[in-house]
């Protein structure tokens, strides 16, 4: 009889751990929701993200409050996401490098391809391939010529080796065929005046470098042309097919349960949609193109398989 009645209370506290997960689900979110930002206090994607998070939380009905996890080429954030409960309550406002460039970059992560679950995409920042307003080349093709004709002799600037602006012009010499010498700089802004005045030939620019600096754009490494610059071509309609990850958005820990996920989705697209978020990205000169979390991930598979077989042929420092 009394072993009947441990079976029992047994039985009874499995359904009740069953239906605390569901009954969890409808509550949610019944507090405040912690956002991370990979980046320190006042750049263009914590800017960005701030602005996210002050309309998320008129759609979830409740405060989202943003902690800055900056570090270790953004790989802090995606960690401190990994470590928290899988409930919903933490969440991670993101360019996808930790995932699609860092784990094959760095050592010891601790964290996984799939230890994160991608929401939905919110942002994305295009990078072009830009020259200075004394410069002789008009045309990509004009810079490309003159690259295969000259093998090594220009120079591009990167905000860093290993990066998404610099991954991205590697990937298109090495398609295109010219070699070129790349030359990182601590960022944008610091390469900006050597290629106004010529000391290197070419940067490897955002929108907000572009157009702060009136730099002449040649290409730019986006899937359409940019409405602000519809004359520069894009990258694929020169014949070669780049993957940058200059895009980011919304991730979970992965096990966070589905309902929680469908609803996080949900509010990620009417924030996302929403006029004030879209007003701040186009002052910061970033994009704010959503994908749902089906599109925003087979994006992140396909750039991860991209980057594992273009890192490997950089010889790139370890880190």
């Amino acid at each position: 009889m009394k072993q009947s009645g441990v079976r029992l209370k047994s039985v009874m506290f499995a359904i009740a751990a069953m239906l605390a997960g569901p009954l969890a689900a409808q509550d949610y979110p019944a507090k405040p929701v912690q956002m991370l930002i990979p980046f320190p206090p006042g750049g263009s994607v914590d800017i960005l993200g701030r602005g996210f998070a002050n309309v998320l939380d008129a759609k979830i009905n409740q405060r989202v409050i943003v902690q800055n996890r900056g570090g270790a080429g953004l790989t802090l954030g995606m960690a401190a996401l990994v470590q928290a409960p899988a409930d919903g309550y933490t969440i991670l406002y993101s360019p996808v490098t930790p995932v699609s460039i860092q784990l094959h970059r760095m050592k010891g992560l601790a964290y996984g391809k799939d230890s994160a679950i991608p929401i939905c995409q919110t942002f994305e920042n295009m990078f072009f391939v830009a020259v200075g307003p004394k410069s002789p080349f008009q045309t990509i093709r004009d810079l490309l010529d003159f690259g295969k004709a000259n093998p090594g002799k220009l120079r591009y600037g990167v905000p860093g080796l290993g990066g998404s602006p610099h991954l991205a012009a590697a990937e298109f010499l090495i398609k295109a065929g010219v070699q070129m010498t790349d030359v990182p700089y601590s960022g944008e802004i610091v390469f900006a005046p050597h290629v106004l005045t010529g000391e290197i030939e070419i940067g490897i620019a955002t929108t907000t470098l572009v157009f702060t600096q009136k730099l002449r754009p040649l290409a730019v490494f986006a899937a359409q042309r940019m409405t602000n610059y519809p004359n520069v071509p894009t990258v694929g309609e020169l014949g070669f097919s780049v993957l940058p990850s200059g895009y980011g958005g919304i991730f979970v820990r992965s096990g966070t349960p589905a309902p929680i996920v469908a609803r996080l989705e949900a509010a990620c697209r009417q924030a996302t949609s929403d006029s004030a978020y879209r007003d701040l990205a186009e002052k910061n000169f970033q994009q704010s193109d959503y994908l749902d979390r089906a599109a925003f991930t087979a994006r992140l598979d396909a750039d991860f398989k991209s980057k594992a077989t273009l890192i490997p042929t950089l010889n790139l420092p370890e880190q």
